[in-house]
């Protein structure tokens, strides 16, 4: 069974290039384009192994989407993928597992998912 990662961001090309990414490496991904759909996709698929988080969404901030998300099941790896990646280190460090910079290679962000991936189970 191939592990599935829930990838959020509310711009549909991000959603789109990185959905494509993920499925050609094998893993399963369900795709959210706002907080709340992510929050209802998150409650419904208990298989969830990874979760990629934009920060700036027009209903719910990625902060509050990636507490609730711990909040639920605290072992599920988050990732906030954000072009404000500076101003969130010290605020996201409680609810989220790594910060990474927006508009990053295939390459590192596929490096980033493995790595999470396997520490996840």
């Amino acid at each position: 069974m191939s592990k599935l990662v829930l990838s959020v961001d509310d711009e549909a090309a991000v959603l789109y290039t990185r959905e494509h990414l993920l499925q050609a490496e094998g893993y399963s991904v369900l795709s959210a384009s706002g907080g709340k759909q992510a929050l209802e996709l998150f409650t419904t698929h208990s298989r969830i192994q990874l979760v990629l988080l934009d920060y700036a969404m027009p209903d719910l901030n990625g902060l509050a989407v990636a507490r609730e998300m711990k909040h639920l099941r605290p072992y599920v790896p988050i990732v906030m993928v954000t072009g404000e990646q500076g101003a969130l280190a010290s605020s996201a460090a409680s609810c989220v597992n790594e910060v990474l910079a927006k508009g990053m290679g295939a390459h590192q962000l596929l490096s980033k998912v493995r790595e999470f991936i396997r520490w996840s189970g």
